[in-house]
């Protein structure tokens, strides 16, 4: 059992159970919350504790492409049978490491792409209820020549990922249909929409 810092001035009794700590930790806290009257009500939550990552949307404006990527991810699997999932590649950082020099070594090792011009966007929360995860976001423009590498990721880490390079416009219908269904790369394809970088005309 371990006993937290509680700087928020309407918690109390912050007590944190590991109940599994092995690459990531799962635990059980326990803590009493003041509601908005004056009452303190106790509460007990699952909490998964897992480090930041970063996310990065590479767009060719003069050809018009996104790069994503595909691969199976278990717990899209486990809530619906999901088979593969396309995404924006992403990773998470290492210790230490800051999220730009993460979404490089990522978009190296998953998409074989040579950042150069690395957009930051702007940071969020994944599921605030259930895990500490921070997402930072990024778009980034590329070239064909960029791409030096294979990519595919890292198959001492149980990775095999396919680079899908796909027409903005046809992601964008795609999105609209409802076929794409990752949150993180919907944030991303939607902020690039906005952006007016895309020229999203036939």
């Amino acid at each position: 059992m371990s006993k937290n810092d509680e700087p928020h001035a309407g918690l109390r009794g912050l007590d944190e159970i590991f109940l599994a700590r092995e690459k990531y930790s799962f635990s059980r806290l326990t803590y009493d919350l003041r509601r908005a009257d004056g009452r303190w009500e106790k509460h007990e939550r699952n909490l998964f504790r897992r480090p930041d990552a970063a996310v990065l949307l590479p767009y060719d404006a003069q050809r018009g492409k996104v790069l994503l990527t595909r691969q199976f991810r278990l717990g899209a699997f486990m809530n619906d049978s999901t088979p593969n999932l396309l995404e924006a590649c992403a990773g998470t950082l290492d210790p230490g490491e800051a999220p730009d020099a993460c979404m490089r070594r990522e978009a190296m090792e998953e998409i074989g792409l040579r950042v150069g011009e690395l957009r930051f966007l702007f940071e969020a929360f994944v599921s605030p209820a259930a895990t500490t995860e921070k997402l930072y976001f990024f778009v980034a423009p590329y070239t064909p020549e960029a791409r030096v590498g294979d990519g595919g990721g890292m198959e001492e880490e149980g990775e095999e990922i396919e680079i899908v390079e796909v027409s903005f416009i046809e992601i964008l219908r795609e999105a609209e249909a409802g076929a794409l269904r990752d949150g993180k790369t919907l944030t991303l394809l939607y902020w690039l929409k906005a952006s007016g970088l895309m020229d999203e005309r036939p």
